[in-house]
């Protein structure tokens, strides 16, 4: 019976998770009868923005959260030309005289907040993620205007491949260490040391808004919540149970990473425990398809300033090609969404063994998907009784029963 509600739970979940992003404030979903909910488009309709929340002062948390939205776009958005972010990467560009040097863009204290944090994973995972890919990124079409061009299902063909060699002279224009900061008279700024460098927070400003989001709700009194910023999802409290009228703990799904774009339905469920995040990266959502039939090549929007190459994609000395034993989808499960929004990506870009220790090391849970069909746990059991973060569903929702299940301990 236990494993029987708990998948009822799931199903509702899923349900309320899918109903977001429809714009404006709309009815909740049944999943949330007894709470207030919002959903919304933001960042320039490209990101889903949804929030449920129980106890306090829900409608004033529910507006701050919005409010927040709005500002973290203003400062951090690429689509806007008026941008922080856009009016520095604009410096130096097309330029070899010096100059770009000595200009400063001003930015929020929560944009430096967050430039301060991706400096400190750049450290933590020897480059691997690196909010200056942006230029890389840009070459091989899968940036936003490129996905957006060019993504799947789109029928426009993208350009070419790019040369090996323009990947490796584009290289030199991701070194975060020409990122500079500065703090001063209560005001923050940025500025460059190479001309042609330029940042994109889009890999952790969502995890970073996730994180604001619990703390609004925090300071209005709410009592449980559960916020979706397309797909960085934060569970506060416990889940207020419309039913059975009593808080119960949080269940997710996870999306199965193939078929690609979400039709393998979800793989698993996990209990999330409470005040959790749950964020997952991978290959099988944003994507670029270059070729067809035999030789199709599948170019994620991850892409390594270490070696230059997207995920999963190596080149021969001849041509490029896909791998068949890279990571696929990493979940990274944490009491912290802009931590856990940065290590998804980066991991992505470790193999498996190595991704393992890494999170190990860091005390993170996480579930680690490869192409060759391992599933490695890392805190995370199939047991129903031992741990925050454990499946709660088994072969009722398949998927993960097909991989070779391999359990790591975190220390």
């Amino acid at each position: 019976m236990f494993i029987k509600r708990i998948v009822l739970i799931l199903i509702s979940l899923l349900f309320a998770v899918s109903a977001a992003g429809c714009g404006g404030y709309s009815d909740s979903p049944k999943a949330f009868k007894y709470y207030r909910f919002a959903d919304k488009r933001v960042f320039g309709n490209a990101i889903t923005f949804s929030a449920a929340v129980r106890g306090g002062n829900e409608q004033a948390a529910l507006n701050e959260m919005l409010e927040l939205m709005e500002d973290i776009n203003s400062d951090m958005s690429l689509s806007l030309s008026s941008s922080a972010l856009s009016r520095f990467n604009a410096l130096g560009a097309g330029e070899s005289a010096a100059g770009y040097e000595s200009e400063r863009v001003e930015i929020s204290a929560d944009t430096y907040e967050v430039i301060l944090k991706a400096t400190e994973y750049y450290a933590d995972t020897d480059g691997l993620f690196n909010i200056a890919a942006y230029p890389l990124v840009k070459l091989w079409h899968v940036d936003t205007d490129g996905l957006n061009e060019y993504g799947f299902p789109s029928p426009t063909a993208p350009p070419e491949l790019p040369e090996y060699d323009a990947v490796l002279n584009t290289l030199g224009s991701c070194d975060l260490s020409n990122l500079k900061t500065l703090s001063e008279n209560g005001k923050f700024y940025i500025y460059k040391t190479h001309p042609y460098l330029q940042i994109d927070l889009g890999a952790i400003a969502k995890g970073f808004a996730a994180d604001k989001c619990i703390e609004i709700a925090e300071r209005n009194g709410v009592s449980s919540a559960l916020i979706d910023i397309s797909g960085n999802i934060c569970v506060m409290g416990e889940w207020y149970h419309p039913d059975e009228k009593k808080y119960v703990p949080w269940v997710l799904g996870i999306t199965s990473p193939r078929p690609r774009n979400g039709f393998g339905g979800s793989m698993c469920a996990l209990s999330a425990g409470r005040d959790k995040t749950l964020v997952t990266s991978g290959d099988y959502e944003r994507y670029v398809l270059y070729g067809s039939d035999e030789n199709t090549l599948y170019v994620p929007h991850i892409v390594s300033t270490v070696s230059g190459m997207p995920l999963g994609v190596t080149y021969s000395g001849e041509k490029y090609a896909n791998t068949d034993n890279h990571i696929i989808s990493a979940t990274i499960i944490c009491g912290d969404s802009c931590k856990a929004d940065a290590y998804a990506t980066a991991v992505c870009l470790m193999n498996a063994d190595n991704a393992v220790k890494f999170l190990s090391e860091r005390g993170l849970h996480a579930v680690l998907v490869t192409a060759d069909n391992r599933m490695c746990l890392v805190g995370v059991t199939e047991s129903d009784n031992s741990g925050d973060e454990f499946f709660t569903a088994k072969n009722e929702f398949g998927g993960y029963k097909s991989y070779k299940i391999e359990e790591y301990a975190v220390e």
